[in-house]
């Protein structure tokens, strides 16, 4: 990010700005707003999570793939990137 003269600002302190930006507007909003925001956002994770668990097109030895695609699910839904290795 750059300053308004061009000169670099540090990410850690971008960051640090806009992070204080959010909680500030947030602070202002109606505390029930924030608690049913977040209560539909996680029946929406879960909802997606029982369709995963409930695919019939993965049988017993698929396993493994119903638990990877929960984990994929749980980081894609927390907007984290993950490079695993293989092996």
């Amino acid at each position: 990010m750059h300053n308004y003269d061009g000169s670099e600002i540090p990410n850690s302190l971008y960051y640090g700005v806009v992070g204080k930006m959010v909680l500030d507007h947030v602070e202002r909003i109606h505390p029930t707003v924030i608690s049913q925001a977040m209560e539909n956002r996680a029946i929406q994770i879960l909802e997606a999570i029982r369709c995963i668990l409930e695919n019939d097109r993965l049988n017993d030895t698929a396993c493994v793939q119903r638990v990877e695609n929960l984990v994929q699910l749980f980081y894609q839904e927390l907007g984290i990137k993950i490079e695993r290795q293989e092996g």
